[in-house]
């Protein structure tokens, strides 16, 4: 059996770069029809949920169309994890008590690298809605198609729905994985900057490009990809103006344009997330 992550988003599937609005707005449609949701309120949610996003503007393409969602749905449901409600060639559909969970946890997976965006979606589907999607993993039909009731099993998918849904314990995982990604970026930015100071002065002290490189290295001053390519290697493939502009400026460039803007962005979504816990 596939887990719920692997049925949504397989990798070859083209809807696996838009894994968490198609979550959210799974757990959404079920969660606004309890009798059983059709298709193009998956669609609606879905879309919705990429407006909130932004993604109109900052990711524009994103939609659904009824096969992908009607197949979605078939995987759900053969993995247990849905079933059809009514009979007809257009059933509604319905999240059994075991998918919301699985959906959730999908969701919510630690180990998926989510966008900012979608990071915010979650947390404010969490602090919106949880009570009302722990309710169908608590009370939401069995694989059967009975109703699964205020049972064992149902209160503990329900404890395990609110435990995965809590808003803070979100905003604070994700500030961790920012603050590694943050002391990493201040690492390199800082490591340029001393390394382009100690290229520029070997070159001032006579030492060719190639020779510049070889000296940084004989000082214990690799860069973060040395185990791959040692420098002196990467200094040697370039044609000669590069290999000078290498030393005497890229180095530098590369921490002031592309790792101090990236740092300042990274506090300031690490800045974000801290008022939304608070």
């Amino acid at each position: 059996m596939h887990s719920a992550d692997t049925v949504i988003s397989r990798r070859t599937s083209a809807l696996a770069a838009w894994e968490v609005p198609l979550l959210a707005a799974l757990l959404a449609a079920d969660a606004a029809s309890p009798t059983g949701f059709r298709p193009q309120d998956v669609r609606f949610f879905f879309l919705l949920f990429t407006n909130w996003m932004g993604d109109d503007h900052l990711r524009p393409g994103a939609d659904l169309d009824a096969t992908q969602v009607r197949r979605t749905l078939q995987r759900l449901a053969g993995d247990g994890l849905a079933h059809g409600v009514g009979a007809g060639r257009a059933p509604r559909w319905s999240l059994v008590a075991t998918g919301v969970v699985r959906l959730v946890e999908a969701l919510t997976d630690p180990r998926a690298p989510r966008r900012f965006e979608e990071v915010v979606l979650i947390a404010t589907v969490a602090v919106s809605y949880v009570d009302t999607i722990a309710a169908r993993a608590r009370g939401g039909a069995g694989a059967s198609g009975a109703p699964g009731g205020a049972s064992g099993v149902g209160r503990t998918a329900e404890r395990r729905v609110r435990a995965r849904l809590d808003p803070r314990a979100i905003l604070r995982a994700e500030r961790r994985r920012l603050g590694d990604a943050l002391a990493d970026l201040e690492a390199r930015r800082d490591a340029g900057l001393v390394l382009g100071a100690a290229a520029r002065e070997a070159l001032a002290a006579g030492a060719d490009p190639l020779g510049a490189a070889a000296r940084l290295e004989a000082e214990g001053r690799p860069y973060q990809l040395h185990a791959m390519r040692p420098l002196h290697e990467l200094i040697e493939a370039l044609p000669e103006p590069l290999r000078r502009f290498e030393m005497e400026q890229g180095m530098e460039l590369r921490a002031r344009w592309m790792f101090a803007p990236l740092c300042e962005e990274l506090r300031g979504r690490i800045a974000v997330l801290a008022r939304l816990e608070g």
